[in-house]
């Protein structure tokens, strides 16, 4: 059976439509870009660990993105382990994400570190805007009608908001993605030489008595 077809919005007017059908603001999306690439930068020190450059970018990255969504009156969300923000109305999850491109409609954009369980957990709901043969056979109904969205920041500056599915510790499926900006006014970010930039989120188990 054929896959969904991903919806791309790249115009102007178009992307703040969209961002604000979802309660997002493009400025808000190109602070917490300016936010994680400043702090890329500032990890690049010789002194820093390996991926200090890219866990400093997840880590400032996030904390923008909380205190940016938090004012519009979304709530911090840490849903099986991750790290987001939730609608306080609507069925949205909204995570920071550091990938290897955005805004590219040649390549897709993936992680700059491999996924955990619990953001593939968090994005079942995903899954069944595509086929419901496509959930992961784990799925709780916990996980259900839950629209999963990431702020996806590349070193180049480019940042897209999307609508993504995880599977097998990647993004598998692309249901919708926002290009809000190309990073063509943005300088470029020097590389650290790892790939393991982000926090690795978990399984919360809890025992029944």
């Amino acid at each position: 059976m054929p896959r969904a077809v991903t919806k791309v919005i790249k115009d102007d007017i178009d992307v703040d439509r969209r961002l604000s059908e979802l309660g997002m603001d493009r400025q808000d999306i190109l602070d917490i870009r300016d936010v994680a690439a400043s702090m890329h930068a500032t990890g690049s020190s010789p002194f820093f660990p390996a991926n200090g450059a890219g866990q400093l970018a997840y880590q400032y990255g996030t904390r923008e993105l909380r205190a940016a969504f938090l004012k519009r009156s979304w709530e911090i969300d840490q849903s099986y382990g991750t790290n987001g923000v939730r609608h306080p109305d609507h069925k949205l999850i909204v995570l920071y994400q550091n990938v290897d491109v955005a805004c590219s409609l040649t390549d897709l954009p993936q992680a700059r570190s491999r996924k955990g369980a619990g953001s593939e957990r968090l994005s079942q709901g995903n899954s069944f805007e595509l086929m419901e043969e496509d959930v992961p056979s784990t799925h709780t109904e916990e996980g259900l009608g839950v629209a999963v969205w990431y702020v996806m920041v590349a070193q180049d500056g480019a940042v897209e908001v999307t609508h993504a599915v995880i599977k097998g510790n990647k993004f598998s499926e692309f249901i919708e993605r926002i290009f809000v900006h190309d990073g063509s006014d943005f300088d470029g970010l020097e590389d650290g030489g790892s790939s393991d930039d982000d926090a690795v989120d978990f399984d919360i188990t809890i025992s029944r008595k």
